[in-house]
């Protein structure tokens, strides 16, 4: 059976990545406050706790994949020519850069969406939850509405 390969909508997939990873940061913060870090290994939340972790490193990993693909597109906020031009590279760049953004990058691969060799610690639901990624992922909504904006009236 062949494959049909469809066109992806850069706009969509980034506009729904940011979303989904803004309520994924709100739930787990949510959880985190509401059951002490002792408390919650006992709860039945612990598993949807869990999945939402790594559904929120996996949407980290696809705002700001870095690397190419020969099977397929890479749609990303480092992929899409649009965010390669000023202003926009260098906000981008700077969200990038932030040290919790770069850490969840780095160990995404640890035990989350794929098994590594690498003995790298993954990045803790209390890490992610006392840093700055809201504010972080809440400065992304200015370029992907400036993106949505451009595409619409570029993509017709």
């Amino acid at each position: 059976m062949e494959k049909i390969s469809k066109k992806r909508n850069p706009n969509i997939a980034l506009q729904l990545s940011l979303r989904f990873l803004k309520e994924y940061f709100r739930k787990l913060k949510q959880m985190q406050e509401s059951y002490p870090s002792d408390e919650i290994q006992e709860s039945k939340e612990l598993v949807i706790q869990r999945a939402l972790w790594i559904a929120l490193i996996i949407e980290v990993g696809k705002l700001f994949d870095d690397f190419n693909s020969r099977h397929k597109k890479v749609i990303s906020l480092k992929q899409v020519s649009f965010f390669q031009n000023e202003p926009w590279k260098n906000k981008i760049d700077s969200i990038y850069g932030e040290v919790i953004i770069s850490k969840i990058i780095q160990t995404r691969k640890t035990f989350t969406a794929h098994w590594s060799e690498d003995n790298i610690k993954p990045v803790s639901i209390k890490e992610i939850c006392d840093s700055k990624l809201g504010q972080l992922i809440d400065d992304i909504d200015e370029p992907l509405k400036e993106f949505d904006y451009w595409y619409k009236n570029n993509s017709e």
